[in-house]
């Protein structure tokens, strides 16, 4: 038990299973599970696109999937997600993500606490810097301090501010500001990415190397559908290929045409998700001339076909439209909240309020094995050679 994060939260290590008073549903309290197959229904606050809930039930969920993006904080005792037949064991503290329409179950066997959101982040997507999440919500993530130490301590805050503002009313929740959060909290994981890490370095001609591989970069990331040789991209930073291709591989820790065929890639599976363009208008449209090369490439990246992937997107999408748009008011299930709801003893006027915890000044960053590309992209420049060679 984590005494420390408990009394962050007015909680004590003898709760009763019952809803503090501070973390009552706003608005309404949530009804019940409703699932049709292993599609559940989402019971979002009525006019909104999220739920939030202090959750102390202890049991298992069973497998299920849903079309907004699930969160999950443990307060107190750990909480076990189990997606793609792995298991995510997340302790106090520790921040898991489960991406929209993916399968997931619940085994919870121990008292305990938790936070549990849940939001609506397709009208999101299309915000430039989400493309650099891509890869990020492909499957469960653990954010954690040791794993994210730069970030995490930003990120655990901008929650339990969100707590804050969606608990702070009993008859309403302001949307504005807390997406507002969530979209730093978005922004702080897409910085992870090394087109967006700052110029440390040493002298002035180390920075204008640096300033002349970030330029490519960012070429590369917004015309990554043209025609791009190691030829040009060499002559672009001012140096030879050969030279250039080391460069490259310490700068980035991928071989140029891994960097190239990751960002097409990325391309490509928004374009298949997202439009109607056919597969060979794809291929074209991400910087491919011939069919059958795009379709090698997206398969060795993938493991599908694009058509296979196309398939499979264009199935989860139809089974969400396919749920009812209601939910009955009432239910037997029981509620994640717990059994007691005291919203009716708050006055409706007056807001509540939650303490923020203090966290400590973030440390260097240690970039997460599960990025394609590693931070160690613009880290300091003392341990490369940039003598030009020709």
């Amino acid at each position: 038990m984590n005494e420390d994060i408990l009394k962050n939260h007015g909680l004590h290590s003898e709760y009763d299973g019952s809803t503090p008073l501070i973390y009552s549903q706003p608005v309404r309290s949530f009804s019940k599970r409703v699932l049709h197959g292993e599609d559940e229904d989402v019971d979002l606050v009525p006019d909104t696109n999220m739920r939030i809930w202090y959750n102390n039930q202890f049991g298992n969920y069973s497998q299920h999937k849903h079309n907004v993006l699930e969160i999950c904080i443990p307060i107190e005792n750990e909480y076990k997600y189990i997606a793609n037949g792995k298991s995510y064991v997340i302790n106090p503290g520790d921040i898991l993500f489960m991406p929209p329409g993916m399968l997931h179950e619940i085994e919870c066997q121990n008292e305990g606490c938790r936070f549990i959101y849940l939001f609506a982040i397709d009208f999101i997507k299309d915000l430039y810097e989400f493309s650099f999440l891509t890869d990020f919500f492909s499957e469960p993530r653990v954010i954690n301090e040791a794993a994210f130490t730069q970030v995490y301590g930003k990120i655990y805050s901008a929650f339990m501010s969100i707590n804050d503002q969606y608990f702070m009313y009993t008859n309403m929740v302001l949307e504005m500001p807390i997406y507002a959060k969530l979209l730093e909290i978005f922004s702080l994981l897409a910085s992870i990415n090394p087109q967006f890490a700052p110029i440390r370095t040493e002298d002035d001609k180390t920075k204008s190397k640096y300033e002349k591989f970030r330029s490519l970069i960012n070429h590369i990331n917004s015309h990554y559908m043209e025609e791009i040789t190691l030829e040009w991209a060499a002559d672009f930073a001012g140096f030879s290929k050969y030279h250039f291709s080391r460069l490259f591989k310490d700068y980035t820790d991928v071989t140029f045409a891994d960097y190239l065929m990751h960002r097409r890639m990325q391309a490509a599976r928004i374009l298949l998700s997202d439009t109607s363009s056919t597969v060979t208008e794809i291929a074209f449209q991400t910087g491919f001339n011939n069919l059958t090369s795009f379709t090698r490439s997206f398969r060795n990246a993938t493991g599908m076909t694009p058509s296979e992937y196309r398939q499979t997107q264009q199935a989860n999408k139809a089974s969400r439209a396919a749920l009812p748009s209601e939910l009955p008011s009432q239910g037997s299930e029981a509620s994640p909240e717990g059994s007691s709801d005291a919203s009716s003893e708050i006055s409706h006027s007056i807001p509540r309020r939650i303490s923020d915890p203090d966290f400590p000044e973030a440390k260097a960053l240690t970039h997460p094995e599960s990025h394609p590309i590693p931070h160690s992209v613009f880290t300091t420049g003392s341990d490369f050679d940039f003598e030009d060679e020709y």
